[in-house]
């Protein structure tokens, strides 16, 4: 090699992280129910993303989606097919609604980072998300640049399970208070958030939207890029910490964000 020759530039080893769910539960169940509803289970990701609006089944969000469902042992892969596993029915279809805490924390379990992180947490307080992603970095093998993320979604399936209380303890087996602050709505509209030893009557099942006065309706009509749609939501006036999480989960599955189109500058 002449002086003047300079050797090409080593391409960068891409840095991996440990498997860990990409998306908290409560996204992962309602993922399940998306599939259900429509139609979908057994097909290829590809005709899943077509549901869900995506151009590619590469991409990250979507990817993500998959992965974790498949992580909580709620979608099995065979044949290109995803499927909803036994586990993920006897969530959509609880015969005991008052069993649905105990099946969303046999779900938590499932992912082999959360199995770790229940028996080195079990029974003492967690840290906030950004001490506990140091502590998969420096623990898990979780990349730095998912470590955050990765915390997050971890807190948030706990609490969603039933696991993590207002005091911030993990029980990967339930959480002391007779009611769950977390509870998710299950197929009924609720869930019992007691804990297995006196569940209180499952509330009935919610009837068709009311006219009542009390009713919110939203009539947002959108800007930019967006000008000519809106967005439309009647909703009853109160609603349970439970069920504004469960709406926002929901909205995340269903709705698509794009960054507008760049426009170049005229010179």
């Amino acid at each position: 090699m002449s002086q003047d020759e300079t050797p090409a530039p080593t391409r960068a080893k891409r840095e991996r992280s440990t498997r860990y769910p990409g998306v908290p539960l409560a996204e992962s169940v309602e993922l399940c129910r998306f599939i259900e509803g429509r139609g979908l289970d057994g097909l290829m990701a590809a005709d899943i993303a077509t549901a869900l609006g995506y151009k590619n089944i590469k991409t990250n969000t979507f990817s993500a989606r998959l992965s974790a469902a498949r992580q909580f042992g709620l979608l099995s892969l065979k044949d290109e097919g995803y499927s909803l596993t036994p586990l993920a029915r006897s969530i959509l279809h609880p015969v005991d609604p008052a069993e649905l805490p105990k099946l969303y924390r046999q779900a938590l379990l499932e992912p082999q980072l959360y199995t770790d992180l229940a028996e080195q947490f079990a029974d003492k307080r967690l840290p906030e998300a950004t001490i506990l992603g140091n502590v998969l970095y420096h623990n898990h093998q979780i990349i730095a640049s998912a470590k955050q993320s990765a915390a997050e979604a971890f807190l948030e399936s706990a609490r969603f399970a039933g696991a993590l209380g207002e005091d911030n303890v993990l029980r990967p087996q339930g959480t002391a208070t007779a009611v769950e602050p977390a509870a998710p709505a299950g197929s009924n509209g609720h869930a019992p958030a007691t804990l297995a030893t006196a569940p209180a009557p499952a509330p009935a099942r919610p009837g068709p939207p009311s006219s009542r006065s009390d009713d919110v309706r939203i009539d947002l009509r959108l800007w930019g890029s967006d000008a000519g749609k809106a967005i439309r939501v009647r909703a009853p006036e109160v609603i349970t910490p439970e069920s504004f999480e469960r709406l926002i989960q929901t909205l995340r599955l269903h709705l698509r964000i794009e960054e507008p189109a760049e426009v170049a500058d005229e010179e």
